[in-house]
């Protein structure tokens, strides 16, 4: 069991959260804004969705560099060294004592020969935990993107952040000279949440009764491979999205609430699953009592009160 893709977390479903922000991403790409972010609390699935992102973009614009980081934060430094992750990332390697100024030189070097590798002139840069940004490294990003564009090279910054970014672009506004950066990178802030109703549980139920698939190219749904004899006999995931939805929202506070977390969203399928695969048989029925349990076993309640409870 515990090899499975839902076991491993090493499979993706396309909520509807994840579905229309893909779809606002792409559209924002495709028209080259320069900057787009959205915000949301923990675990409500931005790291997922940027990955979604990523992977569709291969298709909807192959062409596109496309560049993937999680921002780290550095204690005890005015910078995060954005540019330093970037070659790590990109694999570029700076001399020991690398000037500012020479490690902007040699990332944009890069950025532009990559480009011309695939013949493009768009680079778009995926950032997750934006927030953790300080100041002096979006002046770094505002600098690369001056100098790609002097060289014909369009630059997209699409990220997602905490809602601790309202108070970074607060905190820009009140330093002064920083109308540009939030211009160019911060104005425009969209909210994502986690799932919000009846109807997105049933959507994310449904893809595991019919539009999953383990072990690959098996033609074994993920419900049907843990409950093979109640799945033959017409169980389903889906037809119990109001009662599982009525259990997760219940045990939701603040900020979660109609805006459950994904991360333990998944977490209560997987306790369920595994109650499936042990009670497997033809006539099974799950009373609501056992999805209270699921959730219960998931941490929601304690999650939220530590993390949303003060808020929404």
């Amino acid at each position: 069991m515990d090899a499975h893709a839902v076991f491993r977390k090493d499979f993706t479903v396309i909520t509807n959260a994840i579905a229309k922000a893909s779809s606002t991403a792409l559209e924002a790409i495709f028209m080259r804004q320069t900057g787009l972010i959205f915000h949301g609390l923990s675990r409500v699935g931005k790291t997922s969705c940027i990955k979604t992102i990523n992977s569709k973009l291969r298709g909807f614009m192959p062409r596109a560099y496309v560049i993937q980081i999680e921002v780290v934060k550095k204690e005890g430094s005015f910078t995060n060294n954005i540019l330093d992750q970037l070659a790590t990332e990109e694999g570029v390697k700076f001399r020991s004592r690398e000037t500012p100024v020479g490690k902007l030189d040699r990332i944009s070097e890069h950025v532009i020969n990559r480009c011309a590798e695939k013949f493009c002139n768009h680079w778009v840069l995926l950032l997750d935990e934006f927030q953790r940004l300080r100041p002096h490294d979006l002046h770094v990003l505002f600098d690369l993107f001056n100098r790609l564009d002097r060289k014909g090279i369009t630059m997209t910054i699409l990220s997602f952040a905490m809602p601790a970014v309202f108070k970074q672009r607060e905190d820009l506004m009140y330093a002064g000279n920083s109308e540009q950066l939030i211009a160019r990178f911060m104005s425009e802030l969209i909210e994502f949440k986690g799932c919000t109703s009846a109807q997105d549980l049933a959507v994310i139920l449904q893809t595991f009764d019919e539009k999953s698939e383990y072990p690959p190219k098996s033609g074994i749904t993920y419900t049907n491979g843990f409950a093979p004899q109640a799945f033959a006999t017409g169980f389903r995931l889906e037809p119990l999205h109001g009662s599982f939805w009525k259990a997760l929202n219940s045990a939701s506070a603040g900020g979660y609430k109609n805006n459950v977390p994904l991360e333990h969203l998944f977490l209560s399928i997987r306790y369920l699953l595994r109650y499936l695969s042990q009670n497997d048989y033809s006539r099974i029925v799950i009373p609501d009592k056992l999805l209270d349990e699921v959730v219960q076993k998931s941490n929601l309640p304690q999650f939220c009160m530590l993390n949303g409870g003060g808020q929404g």
